[in-house]
C-alpha cells in the first residue's frame, strides 16, 4: 500500500490555482507512525508520499518518520519506498543529503517563465528567482528528481516554453497538468491556444526522441501508453489508485488527495484501519462511467471517464467537468500523431522505450555506467 501523508495543510506559497483546502492543521508523530504501520498490511513493500501544503514545513516530521520506517524495516524486513512532492522553495543540501541516504525522490514543482504569474509568496512576492539555485542543487543529488508543472488558463500561452525551460535546466522527467478546477477561465480561445501548446510539445517530443534523448513528458507518454495497453489502461489504473489513499492531517483517511476533508469520502482512519466495504462501494461508483463516456470512442484511454466523483447532497455520483472531457479529446489525437511518426519512422529510441518491457531496467543501467 502506498499512503499519501498530507503532514500539513499549511503553505508558504499562495498559488491562485491551489486546490488543496489551506489550513493550519499539521500530523502528529502519532498519526504519522501509525501510517506506517498501517502501510505494512497485507504486502511486503509499502510507499510513504510526503505531501501538502508544503511538506517542508513539517522537515522534522519527515525525518521522524522515515527514521522510523527505517528502524521497523531492520526489525522486520519490510521495505519502505519515500516521495514528496514539494514546491522547492525550502529545500536545502542537508535535506537533499537526507532524502538521498533514504532513497526518497522528490517531485519538484516550477511553470516555467509563468511562476511568478501563479506562483507567489503570501506578500505577493514571485518565487521564480529563489528556485534557481535550487535546480541545480536538487539535480546534483537527484538527477531523475520529477518536474510539475500546471497548466493554468492565465499562463496557457506559456506551456511549450515552460517544457522547454525545465528540459534546458536538466530535467528528464516532466510532467503538465492542467488547472481543472471548475472555477478555472477556459474560453474557447484559451483552449485553442491550449491545443497550439500541446502541439508544439508534440514537435519537441518527435525532435528529442529523434536525438536518442531519454526523457518522460506526461500526458504524451500516458496517453501512448493508454493505446498500448488497450482496455487494461484505466483497469491497472484504478487498481493503482484503489492501493494509494491519501491520509489527512488528523489521520481521517480518503480514497485520494481530490477527496480531502469531505466527509462522505471518509474511508477510515490510520489507528482503527480501512473500511473496505466503504472503499469497495466508492471504488464500485467509479466502474461505470457516465452515458455519454459510455459511448466515446476514446473512453477506454480517458483519464476521467472512471473514478471522476463528487458529492451532490448526499449521493456520490460520477462528474466529468467540461474541461477534463475536452482536454482528452484534445491530447489524445496529438499524442496518437507523435507515436504514429516516429513509429513509421522507426525511431529506435521510441520502439525501445515503448515495446520494451525491459526498457526502465536497462537505462537506469546504462545511467549508472556513465
Amino acid at each position: 500500500m502506498q499512503l499519501t501523508l498530507h503532514v500539513t495543510d499549511d503553505c508558504n506559497l499562495n498559488c491562485s490555482y491551489c486546490f488543496v483546502p489551506r489550513g493550519l492543521g499539521r500530523m502528529s508523530q502519532d498519526v504519522a507512525f501509525a501510517a506506517v504501520k498501517l502501510g505494512m498490511q497485507n504486502s511486503n513493500t509499502s510507499g510513504l508520499l510526503f505531501y501538502g501544503g508544503e511538506p517542508l514545513l513539517e522537515r522534522q516530521l519527515i525525518y521522524d518518520t522515515v527514521n522510523y520506517a527505517q528502524s521497523v524495516k531492520k526489525e522486520t524486513g519490510h521495505n519502505f519506498f519515500y516521495k514528496m512532492t514539494t514546491n522547492g522553495t525550502l529545500l536545502d543540501e542537508e535535506f537533499l543529503k537526507f532524502s538521498k541516504d533514504a532513497n526518497l525522490t522528490i517531485g519538484f514543482s516550477h511553470d516555467g517563465h509563468s511562476q511568478d504569474d501563479c506562483r507567489r509568496f503570501h506578500d505577493d512576492s514571485g518565487s521564480y528567482d529563489i528556485l534557481d539555485d535550487k535546480i541545480s542543487l536538487l539535480l546534483k543529488y537527484q538527477p531523475y528528481a520529477v518536474a510539475l508543472s500546471v497548466m493554468d488558463p492565465s499562463t496557457v500561452h506559456n506551456a511549450a516554453e515552460t517544457v522547454k525551460f525545465l528540459y534546458s535546466k536538466g530535467f528528464r522527467y516532466i510532467s503538465i497538468n492542467v488547472n481543472y478546477d471548475e472555477k478555472a477561465p477556459w474560453t474557447a480561445e484559451r483552449l485553442s491556444v491550449l491545443e497550439n501548446e500541446y502541439k508544439k510539445m508534440a514537435e519537441l517530443y518527435i525532435k528529442w526522441t529523434k536525438a536518442e534523448e531519454k526523457f518522460y513528458l506526461g500526458p504524451f507518454d500516458m496517453k501512448i501508453l493508454s493505446h498500448l495497453k488497450g482496455e487494461n489502461y484505466n483497469k491497472d489504473r484504478r487498481l493503482m489508485a484503489l492501493n494509494q489513499p491519501s491520509v489527512a492531517t488528523d489521520g481521517k483517511i480518503y480514497p485520494g488527495s481530490r477527496f480531502l476533508n469531505d466527509p462522505a469520502f471518509v474511508i477510515g482512519d490510520v489507528f482503527s484501519g480501512i473500511d473496505f466495504d466503504k472503499q469497495k462501494f466508492i471504488y464500485e461508483k467509479g466502474a461505470v462511467p457516465l452515458e455519454p463516456c459510455s459511448k466515446c470512442a476514446i473512453r477506454t484511454r480517458c483519464n476521467y471517464a472512471y473514478d471522476s466523483l463528487s458529492r451532490f447532497d448526499e449521493e456520490i455520483v460520477p462528474n466529468i467537468t467540461p474541461i477534463q472531457c475536452t482536454h482528452e479529446q484534445m491530447i489524445t489525437p496529438i499524442a496518437d500523431y507523435v507515436a504514429g511518426k516516429l513509429y513509421k519512422d522507426r525511431s529506435p529510441m521510441f520502439i525501445h522505450k515503448h515495446y520494451n518491457d525491459l526498457y526502465p531496467i536497462v537505462s537506469l543501467v546504462e545511467d549508472r555506467s556513465k
